[in-house]
């Protein structure tokens, strides 16, 4: 009897003992939490299962199947995306343009057997809604100098694997358009728009209505008379114009720079001047100059803004002869060919940046490929996409306002809907991996040439001196300006900052973009893809009723 007091009375080994009472229900619970986990996991999956399969079978059109159609059309699209899932399914048309999907499954539980639920039924139901949507999107891409290389490479896999993961959604032929905006210094709209003409000078193709064929944009330019028509200028030099076209002035009438206003002859300044590169000095000491494609000995005057006579008396060193009489219209000009002669040009590369080697000419700063207007043939985008190269520097600006103009229904590109189409979603998703410059050099233009002429031109904010940073800052806000007429709009930004550190550049991204969600950064090239497939998921928004 006191052997068995003294083993009741001991305390030693109780922890275990309990423990060992405790183990089998804790083991349980713990058991039960994990089917509880995974039988969440399989709903979700099959939830997302069925919201697919009822959008495939809405984009065929409810109204246009029967009952067992719109069952084989939702069986074969679970079988062939999510066989894993073995799911039993049913579909039913509710109208028109409803349809119901539904579906259930049993799911082997690990410890639901020890209360006699060895398998669990999952079912789940989606319905969805047929909408005519239709989508027009542009790809507003960084593609200066900056970007060769790697990250070129993966942004264009980024956007062609974006192309083709909207395409796996099989929407209705012409529902969705893509554009494609490639900028730097500026923006190529293509010369196909400038005018045609022939070997004796004459014009047998009048151009575009939105160029200023006729020079008539009150602009401030470096060595270019006023109403000098620099297509007769290419003519006079033998060379064609390539495509690229300068940012335009604001006016009494309209502030076009960032604003998408119409072009119309009534205002000359809201019509788009071609680029033509001006025949810069030799380089002289300090003083360097990236595009001396001319002899300077037949006029040795530095350009700048001087008087509208200099500037006439300068164009000799392009060929103009004295006995030439400034003409008012480009046929005008043209039919005075007989006044200028041939002068040889040098069009070797340019040495001046040790990550160029351009041709120098009128043409310089053109290397760019031309804008891609919106289409709905994803085969000739992605082909232009890869065709993409990298060159010159970071101009916004031009990249911003020309994918504007690509979705606005009105010129120069009329491809886009008209803004009062209530079923279409316009898109921009823009992207730089560098921060605004404008090109300072050291020489009496002040800087290189870019889509504001040069820095001594004060097209700017009147600016005539500064530094990248101070004029970056002003680029930037016009940027953003832009940004803001173009949300207003209603159109939808989503920007990226691609590798850049810059925190201006980043907060400039942000405020452009139409929230905090649709700002991305990225620090690597390699979260480009992940980056475009949010993007598309975002602009593909799920259209279901329930």
């Amino acid at each position: 009897m006191a052997c068995m007091k003294r083993f009741w009375a001991d305390r030693n080994g109780n922890f275990a003992m309990m423990f060992g009472i405790l183990a089998v229900p804790l083991l349980i619970g713990g058991g039960l939490a994990v089917d509880y986990i995974n039988l969440s996991r399989q709903k979700s999956s099959i939830q997302e299962a069925l919201d697919a399969a009822a959008l495939a079978v809405t984009r065929e059109g409810p109204k246009n199947l029967t009952q067992e159609q719109a069952l084989e059309i939702a069986k074969q699209f679970v079988a062939a995306n999510y066989p894993e899932l073995a799911l039993q399914v049913k579909a039913r048309i509710i109208s028109d343009d409803t349809v119901e999907i539904s579906g259930e499954t049993d799911y082997p539980t690990s410890f639901g057997g020890v209360f006699g639920a060895p398998m669990v039924d999952v079912a789940a139901v989606s319905r969805a809604t047929y909408s005519a949507i239709k989508y027009e999107i542009v790809f507003v891409l960084d593609t200066t100098g900056s970007m060769a290389g790697g990250k070129l490479m993966a942004l264009q896999a980024a956007v062609t694997g974006m192309i083709d993961d909207i395409a796996k959604e099989n929407l209705p032929a012409g529902t969705i358009k893509y554009g494609v905006v490639p900028y730097a210094g500026f923006v190529n709209v293509g010369s196909q728009y400038g005018p045609v003409i022939n070997n004796i000078g004459l014009v047998t193709k009048r151009g575009a209505s939105w160029l200023d064929v006729d020079a008539r944009a009150p602009i401030t330019q470096s060595d270019l008379p006023q109403g000098m028509s620099r297509f007769a200028l290419f003519h006079h030099l033998g060379q064609d114009w390539k495509g690229c076209v300068e940012t335009r002035q604001a006016s009494a009438k309209g502030n076009h720079d960032t604003e998408d206003t119409p072009p119309v002859a009534s205002d000359p300044s809201s019509l788009f001047t071609p680029m033509f590169a001006i025949d810069e000095p030799d380089n002289r000491g300090d003083w360097p100059y990236p595009n001396s494609y001319l002899g300077d000995n037949r006029n040795p005057v530095v350009p700048g803004n001087t008087n509208n006579g200099d500037k006439i008396n300068r164009l000799k060193r392009y060929g103009r002869m004295a006995t030439y009489t400034y003409p008012s219209t480009l046929e005008t000009s043209l039919l005075e060919v007989q006044t200028w002669r041939g002068v040889s040009m040098d069009n070797s590369p340019s040495q001046l940046y040790s990550n160029e080697a351009d041709p120098k000419g009128p043409n310089y700063g053109c290397e760019i490929e031309p804008i891609q207007p919106l289409t709905d043939n994803a085969n000739k985008v992605k082909k232009m996409v890869n065709q993409l190269y990298a060159n010159g520097s970071t101009n916004t600006l031009t990249g911003v306002t020309w994918g504007w103009r690509v979705l606005s229904p009105g010129e120069p590109f009329t491809e886009g809907q008209p803004k009062s189409a209530k079923d279409v979603v316009k898109t921009m998703i823009f992207l730089t991996d560098g921060a605004n410059s404008f090109g300072v050099l050291p020489n009496s233009l002040k800087s290189g040439y870019t889509s504001l002429g040069y820095l001594v031109d004060g097209r700017l904010n009147g600016a005539t001196s500064g530094t990248n940073e101070t004029l970056g800052t002003a680029l930037d806000a016009k940027t953003l300006t832009a940004c803001s007429n173009i949300k207003n709009d209603g159109i939808e930004i989503f920007t990226i900052r691609l590798e850049e550190p810059d925190v201006q550049t980043g907060e400039m991204l942000k405020k452009c973009a139409t929230g905090p969600l649709n700002f991305f950064d990225a620090p690597s090239r390699t979260q480009l893809d992940s980056i475009f497939k949010s993007i598309k998921k975002e602009i593909m928004r799920v259209r279901l009723t329930s």
